[in-house]
């Protein structure tokens, strides 16, 4: 079991929505951690109250040069990579950043790992990459049947890892995360979006109802990371991690409304917010995940959708997505 306590981590995308929690976590372990970010997608008021407390270099997952000089000049000893453009429908659009983000990306930091001996690389992938299941709940050796863009460049960078495992011996493992939620998010996701909404009345506009999702608070997902990159999970081995539990989009409306205050809401079904391809359901068999690490959460679901509420309603309303849509600069 690796002791991260007084360890060179680096967490790329670390002012991200899941990387700047999983900062948050490792500090609480006693790590020395590193933050390396672009800020495409994640704001440095993510990072505001334990700034004092990181390094942060401010530069490119595709700038090998800035990547390797940091893994290098800060001695890292462990790498979380986070980084990822992450929304589906984006991806419809700018194929091509994608591809390059996600799997160059995925590319830079493994070979980041080899040059420079870094212990062990945590590389957080996405359950799209199995497709629509064809069994309630999904495991490891499900088939690999991704249905969009995104999905198909996070497989290719998961399946790097695993080939820089055999060909290298990387010392790499692959998280394929299933849903998470919780406050500082950085893109327009199901949750924050009817968060948005129900704030300015009591009607919410989505797209498939029925779709459901495994959901965990964030906070539990980078705890789970954490303990799996020190666990003795094979390096190689895609590891999935989520809560097994699953959540339709229509359950999440109507919860929320009810965490927010509101007797009654009204769904209206919007045509135009549906995928092109949608998968129906992902529920995650964590068996694998708890072989090693405890997998509890910590946060049940309703608890978690409250914090998320009470975060959004102590820091102005509005998420950090929002300032892309208005077209300002999200460095604030």
């Amino acid at each position: 079991m690796i002791d991260l306590k007084d360890k060179r981590v680096l967490v790329v995308g670390g002012a991200g929505f899941l990387g700047s929690t999983l900062v948050r976590e490792l500090l609480s372990d006693g790590a020395q951690v590193t933050v390396y970010d672009n800020f495409l997608h994640g704001t440095m008021s993510n990072l505001a109250e334990i700034r004092a407390r990181i390094r942060l270099v401010a530069g490119d997952i595709l700038d090998v040069w800035r990547l390797s000089g940091t893994i290098s000049d800060h001695g890292i000893e462990y790498i979380f990579n986070t980084v990822g453009d992450t929304f589906v429908p984006t991806a419809y659009d700018v194929p091509g950043r994608f591809f390059n983000i996600n799997v160059m990306g995925c590319l830079n930091v493994l070979q980041g790992t080899r040059q420079f001996g870094v212990k062990r690389t945590l590389y957080v992938s996405s359950t799209e990459v199995y497709g629509e299941a064809e069994t309630e709940k999904i495991r490891e050796d499900a088939p690999l049947r991704p249905l969009n863009t995104y999905a198909v460049s996070k497989l290719a960078a998961d399946q790097l890892c695993h080939t820089f495992f055999r060909e290298h011996d990387v010392p790499v493992i692959c998280a394929r995360i299933f849903n998470c939620y919780g406050p500082r998010a950085t893109e327009p996701y199901v949750i924050p979006e009817i968060i948005t909404q129900l704030d300015k009345g009591n009607v919410v506009s989505l797209g498939n109802l029925k779709a459901a999702r495994d959901f965990t608070y964030v906070h539990d997902t980078a705890r789970w990371l954490i303990e799996l990159l020190k666990s003795d999970a094979p390096n190689g081995q895609p590891v999935n991690v989520g809560s097994d539990n699953c959540y339709s989009v229509e359950w999440l409306a109507r919860t929320i409304g009810k965490l927010m205050g509101m007797d009654r809401i009204e769904i209206r079904v919007d045509a135009h917010r549906e995928r092109r391809l949608d998968i129906q359901r992902f529920q995650c068999d964590n068996t694998l995940l708890r072989k090693y690490v405890d997998a509890s959460p910590r946060t049940s679901m309703e608890e978690g959708l409250r914090l998320t509420i009470d975060w959004f309603r102590q820091n102005g309303r509005r998420w950090a997505w929002e300032d892309f849509i208005d077209g300002s600069l999200p460095l604030k």
